[in-house]
């Protein structure tokens, strides 16, 4: 007899199983790209909605969806039905859309949806919606960003260029995306009489430090180099009195970390500091990382509760080698676990480097943002788990989308502060939409130096701090 007084409870497991299941939504549709559809359903419905479901694989072209109330929407699928299953099945520039079509919200007035993929119809009737935007394929096409792999185009540093992505082109790039078609569904769900639990998420702010240069003078003779560059190099002596000032101090303008701490912790945040790991002294933006400045400021951060995190350097964003070494050198002084970080550059091959830090057994990784726009270059304000569609596995790394970066507002868009504020607070708006992360990343060399001095307000805006 079990707790409720039932003498054999097992008798009921079917009836109970049975039940269960006319209380979820069940999905139909093709078996073609099982792992690739199942990936999306993952994303869109648990994710992002929190809905418990089953997939039934059949003849069914289309994505039919079974509410628990009888009522039923047919979501079209323009995009897998088309392609076979080989590993460049669709892997194509040619696929790669060149513009969007829009699809009038019928929901909320006055707003339209992207369609990456589909067509821009949508009808009800009765209990039954038929939906031509494909917003599996879709949210699939950004979350992967298979667009990247299949387009040839690269900047000098070899990363995909901003201006080469659909977001950008179709002008979408601001606009969280994955999460309006988790919110259309949503929408959809109501309309039909099968109202979903609000989600749980708060809207969140991560800020984040990629800690290139701990220090500008590691020497006396460096602090004068600067000095004598701002006199004899660019001739301008307001730069030559803000560094005599600092020099009298005797403050390194790069060493802001405890100021730092103090106004993350006043504002209930965590900081994340992303440090390179050792390397030979010409590479790029090298540090010793073993000098006692460095080790006692590691420490100092593990100490109060902010996150030590790994910067891969400029080479090792498809080097699994040269990543795990540079890790280990990191791991072996840095007093804490370090389980995430982000890309040197943002140098990033998709997926490639996502398999590189999921083989290293890192948690996740926050290099997807553009480093030229600000913006949701995956289409989304949330962490989601990341898919190879090369091996055509999710993995258990997940990906922390980079969404704005001090260097794209000041340096590559060439904002002024007052701008940059109100793009920050565009992008905010946003993310406390539908909830999300807003994650900042804000360079310790970014403070307290000549050129961003006035760019003190736009950290303090980006970050919502009091």
């Amino acid at each position: 007899m079990d707790r409720y007084g039932i003498q054999n409870p097992s008798y009921f497991a079917p009836l109970l199983q049975t039940a269960y299941a006319f209380s979820m939504l069940i999905i139909e549709t093709s078996g073609k790209f099982q792992p690739e559809k199942e990936y999306c359903f993952h994303v869109l419905l648990t994710e992002l909605l929190g809905v418990q479901y089953r997939i039934v694989f059949s003849a069914e072209k289309n994505y039919r969806l079974r509410l628990p109330n009888g009522a039923d929407i047919v979501i079209e699928d323009h995009f897998f039905a088309e392609y076979d299953e080989s590993r460049a099945g669709y892997l194509s520039a040619a696929n790669c859309p060149s513009s969007a079509s829009v699809l009038p919200h019928p929901f909320l007035p006055g707003e339209q949806l992207a369609c990456i993929y589909g067509s821009a119809h949508f009808s009800i009737e009765n209990q039954h919606i038929t939906c031509g935007l494909d917003v599996f394929a879709s949210a699939f096409f950004m979350l992967t960003r298979w667009e990247e792999y299949a387009l040839p185009h690269r900047d000098e540093h070899g990363r995909f260029p901003a201006e080469m992505s659909l977001a950008c082109k179709a002008g979408f790039l601001d606009r969280p995306v994955v999460n309006e078609y988790a919110e259309f569904l949503r929408h959809m769900f109501a309309t039909l009489g099968w109202e979903l639990p609000r989600s749980h998420r708060q809207f969140t702010t991560t800020i984040t430090c990629d800690v290139d240069h701990p220090l500008l003078w590691w020497s006396h003779a460096a602090r004068l180099k600067t000095l004598a560059g701002s006199v004899y190099k660019r001739g301008n002596l307001k730069e030559a009195r803000f560094w005599f000032h600092l020099l009298l101090q005797k403050r390194d303008p790069y060493d802001v970390f405890d100021e730092w701490l103090e106004l993350f912790e006043k504002n209930s945040l965590t900081g994340h500091f992303n440090f390179l790991g050792k390397r030979a002294p010409w590479s790029n933006c090298w540090y010793p990382l073993e000098h006692p400045f460095v080790t006692d400021l590691i420490g100092k951060i593990v100490q109060r509760g902010h996150i030590v995190g790994f910067h891969p350097s400029y080479e090792a964003f498809d080097r699994p080698d040269l990543f795990e070494k540079e890790l280990a050198s990191l791991r072996a002084v840095a007093q804490a676990p370090v389980m995430t970080g982000r890309q040197h550059y943002l140098r990033f091959a998709t997926p490639q480097t996502w398999q590189v830090w999921e083989d290293a057994g890192m948690t996740w990784d926050s290099t997807l943002g553009y480093p030229e726009a600000e913006g949701f270059r995956c289409g989304t304000c949330n962490e989601f788990p990341v898919f190879n569609f090369l091996t055509r596995k999710m993995l258990k790394l997940r990906e922390k989308p980079l969404i704005a970066m001090d260097v794209t507002l000041a340096l590559y868009r060439k904002y002024t502060p007052e701008t940059a504020v109100s793009r920050l607070q565009h992008l905010r708006r946003q993310v406390e939409r539908y909830n999300g992360e807003f994650v900042l990343l804000w360079h310790n060399s970014s403070w307290n130096t000549y050129f961003w001095a006035e760019w003190r307000e736009v950290f303090f805006k980006g970050l919502g701090a009091v």
